[in-house]
Formats: C-alpha cells, sequence, structure tokens
C-alpha cells in the first residue's frame, strides 16, 4: 500500500511540476474547455449574488456553501450584489442541464437556465478544487484517511472557461439488489458516486428469482417469504473464491420508506429513481410467496439459491387474477416512486410453463380469434407476453408514467413488435444491444444502450484477466477492461439518419450482482468503469481521449481512497 501512495505521489508530482496550470481534473470532460493560468483563492467570507433568483437556484447555492464550508471552513452566503464572488446568472438560451462556467483569479460566473446546469456547475467547480472537497472532508478529516495528503490553506479554482452541455438526456446506473441486498446508506453512496460523475438515472433493479426487495402492503408474504432465500451464495474478493452462507439469507427488503428516502436523497441530486419490478419472468420469488399466480399452483416454488439462470417458472399470463396481481404491484411502486419512469423486466422469460397450461392455451386461443395478437406457427406463445406488457403499459399509462423494456421485448422470436410499437416503451438494449436498438429506432421507440459485451457496460464483469482477480462475471478478457469500455461506440457511426439517431437517448452501466455481495466488492469492480460509461454519456465523441480518462482516474484514486471506496488499478497513468 505505502509502494502505492509513493506511485501517486510522483505521478501527481510529474503533473504539478510538468503541467501546473494546464492539468484541470475534470471528469466526465466538457463540452469545451479553455484553461488559463492562475487560480481564484476562495475568501473565507464570501458572497453568491443568488438572492434575487427562484428559490431552486437559491437551495442549488445554499447547498454548495454549505458543502465548501465542511471542507474547507470559508462561509458563503447569498446577496443581491451584482459584484459577488461567485454570480449566479440564469440565461434561457442554455441547454437544460448545460451551463457557463468562468473562473478567473477575481471570483467565478455561472450561467445556466435551470437548478439542474447550475447543480452540474456547482459540482465541477468542487471536482477541480481539491479532493477533499468533492469527499466532503476538512483538510484534517482527510489526513486521517490519508496521512500524506496536502493541499492549501486556502481553496483554490483553476482558471476556466467552460461551456458544456451533456451528449445524453438519458445516464443511468443500473443496480442489482434481487441477488445480494444493499443497505439504504449504501446506495446513497453510489448515488454519491454517480452525482460526482453527472448521471441523472438510477434504475434500481428490486426484485428477481432470488429474492424480492419491494415492500407491496396489499401482498405482505412478497418479502415474509419472497425476500429470504433459504441460503445464498457470496463472494470472499480477497480469497476470490466462492462461499456458501449456510444459513437463511433475509429477509431483506425495503420498505416504502426506505425507498422514499432514496427517491428523495437522489431528488436532491437531480437523479431520478427507476423502480424496476421484473415481469413475467425472473418472478420465482414472487411465486414462492403467492403459487396460485404460478402456472402450476401445486407445484415446487421457491427462492431460488444460485445466483444466475433463467427459469421457467413466470407468471401465469392466462389467469386474470395474476395479471391483477400484478398491476396491484405496479400501483405500490407508483406510489412510492414519482418518477416519470417504471420498468417492468420483460427479459429472459421461457414459454414453456404456459406452453402446458390450460388458461394461457385458452387466452392465447381467445387474442388470436379477437385479433389482438399474431397467430404464428413458430414462438406461437411468445404473443403473450407481449399482450401482457400491453396490459402493464395500459395501468401505468393511466397514471401518467412511462414503461421501460429490455430489449427481449421486442428481439425474442416471435414477439408481437405493432403491440410493442404501441405501448410507446423506452428499450434499454443489452444483448443483442445493437441489433436491438436498431429495432427500436425503426419502430420510432427510444433506445437506452447497455451493451454487455464486448466493449461491456457490465461493469460487473470481471475487469482484468490478470493473476490474483477476484473471481466474478466474464474472463477479464480485453473486450471487458477499460480501453474497449471507453472505446465503444453506443451509436454506431453507420446511424446517420437524424430520424433514427434521436432515438438514441442514452447509455447505462449496468451492474448485476451474482457474484457480488459487499459495497468494496461493488466499489473495486465497477471503478474505474463508471467513469469510462458516465464520459460516454456526458462527453461528445471526438472529444474522448483515453489517455487523458488515464491521467484523470489516477488523479480520483485520491478522491477515492478518501471516500473509502476501492477500485482497479490496472489502467492508473504511470
Amino acid at each position: 500500500m505505502k509502494r502505492f501512495l509513493l506511485m501517486l505521489l510522483c505521478v501527481f508530482a510529474a503533473l504539478i511540476g510538468a503541467n501546473a496550470k494546464q492539468f484541470v481534473n475534470l471528469t466526465p470532460l466538457p463540452k469545451q474547455m479553455i484553461v488559463n493560468e492562475g487560480q481564484y483563492t476562495l475568501p473565507k467570507s464570501y458572497t453568491i449574488g443568488a438572492a434575487l433568483l427562484a428559490d431552486s437556484l437559491q437551495k442549488e447555492a445554499m447547498r454548495f456553501a454549505e458543502a465548501i464550508q465542511v471542507a474547507t471552513g470559508c462561509k458563503g452566503k447569498l446577496t443581491k450584489s451584482k459584484k459577488a464572488d461567485i454570480m449566479m446568472i440564469v440565461d434561457a438560451s442554455i441547454a437544460h442541464e448545460g451551463y457557463q462556467l468562468s473562473v478567473t483569479t477575481k471570483g467565478i460566473s455561472i450561467s445556466a437556465s435551470t437548478a439542474r446546469g447550475f447543480f452540474y456547475a456547482f459540482q465541477s467547480i468542487k471536482k477541480i478544487m481539491p479532493a477533499n472537497v468533492m469527499a466532503g472532508l476538512s483538510i484534517k478529516d482527510a489526513q486521517k484517511i490519508l496521512p500524506w495528503y496536502k493541499t492549501t490553506k486556502r481553496p483554490e479554482v483553476p482558471c476556466v472557461e467552460i461551456e458544456d452541455e451533456p451528449r445524453f438526456w438519458y445516464r443511468g446506473f443500473m443496480l442489482d439488489c434481487g441477488r445480494h441486498f444493499f443497505t439504504v446508506d449504501e446506495i446513497k453512496q453510489i448515488l454519491d458516486a454517480m452525482a460526482i460523475y453527472k448521471m441523472n438515472y438510477f434504475h434500481w433493479h428490486l426484485t428477481e428469482d432470488q429474492g424480492w426487495r419491494f415492500e407491496v402492503k396489499k401482498y405482505p408474504k412478497l418479502t415474509t417469504i419472497g425476500s429470504v432465500a433459504s441460503d445464498c451464495r457470496m463472494t470472499d474478493m480477497v480469497k476470490g473464491e466462492h462461499y456458501w452462507l449456510g444459513k437463511p439469507y433475509g429477509p431483506y427488503f425495503y420498505t416504502h420508506e426506505d425507498c422514499k428516502e432514496i427517491v428523495e436523497y437522489a431528488r436532491n441530486l437531480h437523479i431520478e429513481v427507476i423502480p424496476e419490478i421484473d415481469m413475467p419472468g425472473h418472478i420465482m420469488a414472487a411465486l414462492a410467496a403467492y403459487p396460485e399466480f404460478s402456472c402450476n399452483p401445486e407445484g415446487e416454488h421457491k427462492v431460488q439459491t444460485y445466483q444466475g439462470g433463467v427459469w421457467t417458472d413466470v407468471l401465469n399470463v392466462g389467469d386474470p387474477k395474476a395479471v391483477q396481481f400484478a398491476r396491484d404491484v405496479l400501483t405500490e411502486v407508483m406510489d412510492v416512486f414519482p418518477g416519470q419512469y417504471v420498468h417492468i423486466g420483460g427479459d429472459e422469460c421461457p414459454t414453456n410453463a404456459w406452453e402446458s397450461n390450460a388458461q394461457c392455451q385458452e387466452h392465447l386461443s381467445n387474442l388470436i380469434k379477437e385479433g389482438k395478437v399474431k397467430n404464428l406457427e413458430k414462438h406461437r406463445f411468445r404473443p403473450l407476453q407481449s399482450y401482457f406488457i400491453k396490459q402493464m403499459n395500459d395501468h401505468i399509462k393511466a397514471r401518467g408514467r412511462k414503461m421501460i423494456l429490455w430489449n427481449e421485448s421486442i428481439t425474442a422470436g416471435g414477439a408481437d413488435l405493432d403491440i410493442i410499437k404501441s405501448t410507446g416503451a423506452t428499450i434499454f438494449c443489452w444483448n443483442p444491444c445493437q441489433q436491438g436498438a436498431a429495432i427500436a429506432a425503426s419502430m420510432g421507440l427510444d433506445a437506452v444502450i447497455t451493451e454487455w459485451g464486448p466493449g461491456c457496460y457490465y461493469i460487473n464483469r470481471k475487469q482484468h484477466d490478470g493473476e490474483g482477480e477476484p473471481v466474478a462475471a466474464g474472463t477479464g478478457r480485453k473486450s471487458d477492461q477499460l480501453p474497449a469500455v471507453y472505446a465503444y461506440k453506443p451509436v454506431p457511426d453507420k446511424v446517420t439518419d437524424p430520424a433514427i439517431k434521436k432515438h438514441y437517448i442514452g447509455v447505462q452501466a449496468t451492474f448485476w450482482t451474482e457474484h457480488v455481495s459487499d459495497i468494496q466488492y461493488f466499489n473495486y469492480l465497477a471503478f474505474p468503469r463508471f467513469l469510462a460509461v458516465a464520459e460516454a454519456a456526458w462527453t461528445p465523441e471526438e472529444k474522448k481521449d483515453f489517455e487523458s480518462l488515464r491521467t484523470r482516474f489516477t488523479a480520483d484514486t485520491l478522491l477515492l481512497d478518501l471516500t473509502g471506496r476501492l477500485y482497479g488499478k490496472h489502467f492508473i497513468a504511470k
């Protein structure tokens, strides 16, 4: 560890000595940035010209001032004066999430059109200040963690001129809490990281075959039974081995109050929470609690202990009571989560159980007779899933919300594309990612790119193939490593038609937890690839520079160390 810290000191010394006035550590890279000589030293008592602005903008100013006071002791207050140390200017011509930032030796000026734009400007200011500022630590507290950490007593901001706005309006991260549970505080740590790197959608995967994590008051057995596995496979990241817990895992779930707390915490970081309730497949935990909604109520139903896999025990979409159960669950989800999006999964759903179930056979026959689904020779029962998706969409749409689906909803053989098109759903594309995106865009549906490989945005996969790497999904091949993740183009060069291109609305880093049972292993696998996806989401393609990312990630190891996060060291700049 000491050797690594000495190496970092050498790297930073080289950066400072060779290019002190040019290096500005800001990730993701802005749309335009000019670095000038000099710094602005924040006064012990400074003013922010925001007193005449809307309340929402004043709140952003005060949150910034509170963070600066914690880290530096400098106290900021709002003023009506036009000669404030930090001026906030509302400019309606600037894009919704964009901002302009000017730092000179005499002061700071920020222009934006929305609270979100000012938030990102303040995030950029904190990010280019000493690392303890973004970490939310005083210098003394930072030195308790890293005794060698040093910075100026008075906080300095490098002189820059920035014009910035994101490449994509959807910049997401997904966490699977169905297989392994993460606490509210751990999720807040993840949201903090998202805010540092300007991600704005937290996709929360709440249900799986291995565990139901969302409290549904109408169906209490979903958590008394569905949130408990008889055993659980864990991972020792130090030894690099799997082991079995040897006792029940759970009950682990989030109450309505927990979820609301996460939603509010995320809202203050301008992050929207997207809940995912996976259906009609990946629902074994629910059927363990309520077997009457399965295709074989008398059969064995259990919360699955094996962490991967696709299982044939799926929701009986031919049973009106099971369909109403799904609606009821989504009702409570929408009561708790106020955001515009609800994700209902739709991935990896075998049709075997439907094919041998009398209710599903009759339901399909009736739908074909009524002309509501197509009469297929091959993949005959797949349209049942498409029709179920429509039923859920009608329910979601009635509440003024929008539905999200995985790409199997349009790429699985037999999927009724006319039905899916009618829903207006957003499609999350993972495998086949680009094929799914092309189909979605051709249908007029928005697509989010979360490629599982190569150029993997599934950042739970093994990040390197060197010796000593903990066991994880994948092999750590080059296509899973940081350079490939960074080089991946979410919008292929061949996509040039503006009418198609506009439907590529964003990217997402996705983290499944088949192998990950604790927050530090999460951090180790996620960083630095988390930064690579964030930069793909924000920075124009032509501005990306891998060696620059390596340098900035190397500098960010200070921040990661100060916030107690592990990370991969394979691509630290030498």
